[in-house]
């Protein structure tokens, strides 16, 4: 197996990456490569919900978020906004 090192990584961007693996019970590495390898095998061209699955990873939304999405989903439509008055 070959090994990759990732130069000049934003702060930001690999502490994302530790939370991940933390959260995940993952090594560094071992979430480094699941995230590259969950990234190449996803088609780009599925649905947005595809996306979406893909993007959150094993990342679930919490009952409350469920909640809250499904309680704007059975809101009435409201009036679009109007920029000529």
């Amino acid at each position: 197996m070959g090994d990759l090192l990732i130069r000049n990584l934003d702060d930001g961007l690999k502490q994302q990456l530790q939370d991940s693996a933390r959260r995940s019970g993952r090594s560094l590495s071992e979430e480094a490569i699941y995230l590259i390898r969950q990234n190449l095998m996803t088609e780009r061209s599925g649905s947005a919900g595809d996306w979406l699955r893909s993007a959150l990873g094993e990342e679930r939304l919490t009952e409350e978020e469920i909640a809250a999405i499904d309680a704007l989903r059975h809101e009435p439509e409201r009036e679009p906004p109007r920029f000529d008055e």
